[in-house]
C-alpha cells in the first residue's frame, strides 16, 4: 500500500490538476488490474487529500499541492479543460488566453453541449460558469498548455460571439478594448461564420465593431474595405437598437442607433 501511495505522490508531483479517472488508471497500472473508483478513493486518493498532496477543486477533481507550503495558485485553463471532455473555453478566459484581454476577471466560462451540463462553482476567487451550445467544435482550437491540451475558441468565432453577448465579457467597452488588441483574425474565416449565423442583429453589430477597429488598430490594418463592404450588402430590415435601452443616432452603414457613449469606448486604449 504504501508503495502505491509513493507512486501515486510521483505520479501527481509532475501535474498541475488531476481527475479521479486519471488517479484510478495509474492506480490500475500500478497494481496491474482493473480498481474501482469507490476503492481508489477511500484507499489512495483520500490519504493524498489528508496530507495535503491534493486539495479538492470539485467531485472527482483536484489541485496538486505541497504539504508544508502555501497552496500554488492554480492554472484556471487547466482546470476548465478538466470538467468536461467535449467544451471550449470563451468569452474572456479567450481573451486572456491569447494575451488580448484589457482587464482581469475572475470569471471563466466554458461553453458545453447541454447534456454535459455541470453547475457552476468557484475555487480560489475564480468561478468556472457553463453556458450552453449545440456546437463545440466549429470555430475551436486544441492548444498546448502547461504540458496538457485545451479547448479554446477560435479568434473568428471569439470575436463573433463577443459582439453577439458582450455582457459575458465584462460590456461594451470591455469588449472592444480587448478586441482591439486580438490579432491574427481571418477574416474570410469570420465571415463564414459570421454568415452561417444568419442573425441580422449580429450581422449589424459585427460590421460596426470592424469598422471602428479597422480605424482604431493596428492588428486590423489589413482588413480589406471589401470585407466590410460585403457584410454591409446583407444588412436588410429596419433600423435596431445597439444598446438595449439606449438611444442614439441612426448610424446608416449598418442601420443600427447607436448612442454617442459607444464611440468612445475605445479612446484611451
Amino acid at each position: 500500500m504504501k508503495m502505491v501511495i509513493n507512486k501515486l505522490v510521483e505520479y501527481v508531483s509532475a501535474r498541475h490538476v488531476v481527475t479521479t479517472s486519471e488517479l484510478v488508471a495509474q492506480v490500475t497500472e500500478i497494481l496491474g488490474s482493473k480498481q474501482e473508483n469507490g476503492y481508489v478513493y477511500k484507499k489512495f486518493i483520500y490519504p493524498l487529500l489528508k496530507k495535503k498532496y491534493l486539495t479538492r477543486i470539485r467531485r472527482n477533481l483536484y489541485h496538486v499541492t505541497t504539504p508544508g507550503y502555501r497552496d500554488s495558485i492554480v492554472d484556471r485553463f487547466t482546470v476548465a479543460s478538466q470538467i468536461r471532455q467535449r467544451y471550449y473555453i470563451g468569452f474572456h478566459a479567450a481573451l486572456e488566453f491569447y494575451g488580448a484581454a484589457h482587464s482581469y476577471r475572475n470569471r471563466v466560462h466554458i461553453g458545453i453541449n447541454p447534456k454535459n451540463r455541470f453547475d457552476e462553482f468557484s475555487y480560489q476567487n475564480t468561478t468556472y460558469t457553463p453556458f450552453l451550445t449545440n456546437n463545440v467544435e466549429t470555430g475551436v482550437l486544441r492548444q498546448s498548455h502547461r504540458g496538457r491540451d485545451v479547448m479554446v475558441c477560435s479568434k473568428e468565432r471569439l470575436l463573433i460571439e463577443c459582439v453577439k453577448y458582450p455582457d459575458r465579457v465584462g460590456g461594451w467597452e470591455e469588449v472592444l478594448k480587448s478586441l482591439q488588441g486580438l490579432g491574427g483574425i481571418d477574416f474570410d474565416t469570420l465571415l463564414d461564420y459570421l454568415f452561417l449565423a444568419e442573425n441580422q442583429s449580429l450581422l449589424r453589430r459585427v460590421g460596426l465593431v470592424l469598422e471602428m477597429l479597422q480605424a482604431e488598430s493596428l492588428y486590423y490594418q489589413h482588413l480589406e474595405n471589401s470585407t466590410i463592404e460585403e457584410i454591409q450588402k446583407r444588412v436588410e430590415g429596419n433600423g435596431r437598437y445597439l444598446e438595449k435601452g439606449k438611444i442614439g443616432a441612426l448610424n446608416k452603414n449598418w442601420n443600427l442607433y447607436v448612442s454617442p457613449d459607444f464611440e468612445q469606448y475605445l479612446r484611451g486604449v
